[in-house]
């Protein structure tokens, strides 16, 4: 069977769900990634991977309406899966069905409204009326989250969407060969990417953003009274935020820039601990971080906040703290440090229920058997 599967954006971290999903499908399917291109490019980290189809847009609604014909041709599967409620996608793959037999199948793995309401609630609705003109204004985003039912088939990343929206949970999973501790060093891995080789090194890869706390991680490891550790932020971008931590972390920060996809495991190898530090917020509520599964994978040790469902993922094989605390999340991190037998268990029970519940070969079987149900 031909599957398309449809991003929002290929030239965005979007892209991440969408290639994923690709990734478990082309198991038992061939697959196309489709989508609009809003920036330059394809995002980086996975642009090697795929011969992804596009069509070059602008954000603004008028200019967004003339790419969707091009989008609409390039969409020649049995199926179509399109990544989040979007215009950008949920809406050009809506379009497409309209008179056309197309199984559709939403996929839903952040809260997009959640993330343009944020705390500032009722007021949001006001602000975002000059928003009209632009494609990821929070009333198109409102308007696809009412579609949301028309959709064939639904999944979601997370409890949150599912109790919200319904649909069976698809997590962010990970191909634990590729993902695999004993294929890297972390002595080589810390050579290779000019990391201190005796300092305890503390993770966090992603897209710094203020909602997943990484300032509360920077403020929890300057404040340490020792001088062996450090924060190793992989993933960043040139951002006020970024120089505001530069700043708060000084010495105890190191900054790196985007990384290519398969770079990843090595990059985790040469950690002591991975955290993730999650704010309570509302965009965070609905999200899921696939870092998750990329330390579990790896079997590091793990330091996550109590949001989202990362309390029932790593219930027994990680550590929990109260949001928002730098204070409990640096007693975690010295508790870790401290503590190497603690450190090598927990990293082992992730590995070990990674594989049983999150990776490739858990969770493709489910995704591919959703996908026929909605052509049938």
């Amino acid at each position: 069977m031909n599957v398309t599967v449809l991003t929002p954006d290929v030239s965005h971290n979007c892209l991440g769900r969408a290639h994923l999903l690709a990734e478990l499908l082309s198991r038992t399917h061939d697959v196309q990634i489709v989508g609009p291109q809003f920036g330059d490019g394809v995002w980086s980290p996975v642009a090697d991977d795929y011969d992804y189809e596009f069509a070059e847009a602008g954000s603004r609604l008028h200019s967004f309406c003339r790419a969707v014909p091009a989008l609409l041709r390039l969409i020649d599967g049995d199926v179509v899966l399109v990544s989040k409620p979007r215009m950008q996608s949920y809406g050009v793959g809506l379009l497409k069905t309209l008179g056309e037999e197309y199984p559709l199948v939403l996929d839903i793995d952040d809260w997009e409204t959640g993330f343009t309401l944020g705390e500032a609630g009722a007021f949001s609705y006001l602000r975002a009326l000059p928003t009209l003109v632009d494609i990821n204004s929070l009333y198109y985003k409102l308007l696809m989250e009412r579609l949301v039912p028309v959709a064939d088939e639904l999944i979601v990343s997370n409890c949150f969407l599912a109790d919200r929206f319904g649909g069976e949970i698809i997590p962010h999973v990970r191909d634990t060969d590729a993902f695999d501790p004993d294929r890297f060093s972390v002595t080589a891995a810390r050579r290779e990417f000019n990391l201190p080789l005796d300092d305890h090194l503390i993770m966090f890869s992603g897209t710094p953003r203020p909602h997943k706390g990484v300032e509360d991680l920077v403020h929890a490891v300057s404040e340490l009274s020792r001088d062996d550790t450090r924060v190793v932020l992989v993933g960043a971008h040139d951002s006020d935020y970024v120089d505001e931590l530069r700043r708060l972390g000084g010495d105890s920060l190191i900054v790196r820039g985007q990384q290519p996809f398969d770079t990843l495991p090595r990059w985790i190898a040469a950690a002591d601990v991975v955290a993730i530090p999650q704010r309570d917020r509302p965009e965070t509520r609905g999200q899921l971080p696939a870092k998750v599964f990329d330390a579990m994978a790896m079997g590091k040790p793990i330091v996550a906040t109590a949001v989202s469902d990362l309390p029932e993922i790593l219930d027994g094989c990680g550590l929990v703290v109260d949001p928002e605390s730098p204070r409990r999340l640096r007693e975690a991190i010295v508790r870790l440090l401290d503590d190497p037998t603690l450190r090598d268990s927990l990293g082992r029970r992730a590995r070990r229920r990674c594989i049983e519940r999150y990776s490739h070969d858990a969770v493709a079987p489910q995704l591919s058997e959703i996908v026929r149900s909605a052509v049938e």
